[in-house]
């Protein structure tokens, strides 16, 4: 069986995969710099707060700015947190270059090794549910079903 590929640190190959690798796109006429700049905002229903956030300068600070609770958030969020993670990746990948490598990672298990998220990543101790990865894993099997169409 083909090792998994691990993804977390500039310093790691496929570091392209993590949200907060410099790849922006566009989302009904903005620009989100990164993933993590868009999946941040979205958390938020004060159009002010989310624009700062689109404006920090790096994805950690919109991090940052994503987890205070100064602000507060919307309250559906635990129940569209994962299409809108879904929406911002699939907006991500439609730079070829982006495709090419996510295709290109065959069917090799994709894994966010955080060691802080167990719920994005697989956590410390690898136990945690890597709904990131999995949410990649899940659009290169669309993408790969669109290339064979």
């Amino acid at each position: 069986m083909a090792q998994p590929i691990c993804f977390y640190s500039k310093l790691n190959d496929y570091y392209e995969l993590s949200n907060f690798s410099p790849f922006g796109f566009e989302e009904e006429g903005v620009y989100w710099p990164t993933v993590e700049h868009y999946f941040q905002a979205q958390k938020f229903p004060d159009p002010e707060y989310r624009e700062r956030i689109r404006k920090a300068g790096s994805p950690k600070q919109a991090k940052d700015l994503g987890r205070s609770r100064k602000h507060p958030i919307r309250s559906d969020w635990d129940d569209v947190r994962e299409e809108v993670m879904r929406n911002a990746v699939r907006r991500k990948f439609t730079k070829p270059e982006l495709r090419s490598l996510l295709l290109g990672a065959g069917r090799r298990q994709l894994i966010e090794k955080s060691p802080f998220d167990r719920y994005w990543g697989c956590g410390s101790d690898g136990g945690g549910k890597n709904r990131l990865g999995v949410i990649l894993m899940e659009l290169r099997e669309e993408f790969r079903l669109q290339v064979v169409d």
